[in-house]
């Protein structure tokens, strides 16, 4: 257990630069420090592109935002001087960049350990049957422990009030279906994409099953994906928005169910309150990333060579892509009748 100053904690600072899955997890810990320090100021530190995530959330003071070439030492020294007066400092990042920002502060410095070398057994050592991470929101969590605090469950996202507006209009122009579920077929990573021709096929079932379909992604995942496009295009009860960070979030929002790859998208969607079913392919759950909270399936093959990367390749080692290929779109649509609202 820490020391804690007399009076508590007056000037918090959260690091957590990346990416949009990683930032929205650490949540539940900004919330549990607003509970026991309501008066305190809490800034929380990320990339740009990633700021909207927690902009709007009312647990927060303040975004400091890193800009994208803030990346030479002399930048991230001259921002350190902006810590100096803080008396509470979580790095929940770990990363060369947050050292450099939080080094020699005086202010109480709290890290999340690395699980660097668990993840890497089971990348490289499956064949000895490494137990499931904790997961990644929950060991967050463990961090606050040192100053007696306690996470009060799974991530909750705000996309604020002119987002939220925003969105009520244009889901009321869509004309959506009640039970509309949300597509999000974009990943970073090759190794983590279902096959389009799935994504098609999937789509194709929901239309002829009376659901709604929200495709959500940036406009170059769109643009990589030109057969599904021109589906949704053509289809009834469909649309595909390429909108920014909140106003994406707030459409989530209105949306019964969701599947998605292991993305950012799939924590946006299970902390929207959104039931997910998440495919995993090139990385797996146990590396302690599966969606947070209750309600949400997933679906992994469990191949041989599961996981093959912490992340994720531009293309399968191996040439085949069972991993994923192999998740057929009635395994899904089965899930998502599984996981219908009650």
């Amino acid at each position: 257990m820490e020391r804690i100053p007399e009076g508590g904690f007056h000037r918090i600072s959260v690091l957590r630069l990346s990416s949009l899955g990683d930032v929205v997890l650490t949540l539940p810990v900004v919330e549990a420090l607003r509970a026991a320090y309501p008066e305190a100021e809490i800034v929380f530190w990320v990339k740009e592109e990633f700021a909207d995530a927690v902009r709007f959330h009312p647990a927060i003071s303040r975004v400091r935002c890193l800009e994208r070439d803030a990346s030479r030492l002399e930048d991230l020294v001259s921002m350190s001087a902006e810590l100096e007066d803080h008396d509470l400092i979580l790095d929940l990042h770990g990363s060369l960049r947050t050292r450099v920002l939080g080094f020699r502060q005086k202010a109480l410095t709290l890290r999340t350990p690395s699980a660097r070398l668990a993840r890497e057994r089971w990348v490289r050592a499956r064949w000895s049957r490494p137990a499931p991470l904790t997961s990644v929101w929950k060991r967050y969590g463990e961090v606050i422990e040192r100053i007696g605090l306690s996470i009060l469950g799974p991530p909750r996202v705000h996309a604020g009030e002119e987002a939220r507006m925003w969105a009520e209009e244009r889901w009321r122009s869509l004309d959506l279906p009640v039970d509309t579920v949300a597509l999000a077929p974009g990943a970073a990573w090759a190794t983590k994409r279902w096959p389009e021709r799935h994504w098609c096929a999937l789509e194709a079932e929901l239309a002829a099953s009376g659901n709604g379909r929200l495709v959500v992604s940036t406009a170059a995942e769109k643009r990589a994906m030109p057969e599904l496009a021109a589906q949704v295009e053509r289809s009834a009860g469909a649309t595909w928005v390429t909108e920014p960070l909140a106003r994406a979030i707030a459409l989530l929002s209105h949306c019964r169910r969701a599947v998605t790859h292991d993305s950012g998208l799939m924590h946006i969607a299970a902390a929207c309150g959104v039931p997910v079913v998440a495919l995993f392919g090139g990385t797996h759950p146990g590396l302690g990333f599966a969606p947070a909270g209750e309600g949400h399936t997933v679906l992994c093959r469990e191949e041989s060579c599961q996981p093959c990367a912490l992340h994720g390749h531009g293309a399968c080692p191996l040439g085949h892509h069972r991993c994923m290929v192999g998740i057929e779109p009635i395994q899904v649509t089965t899930a998502l009748r599984e996981s219908m609202p009650r």
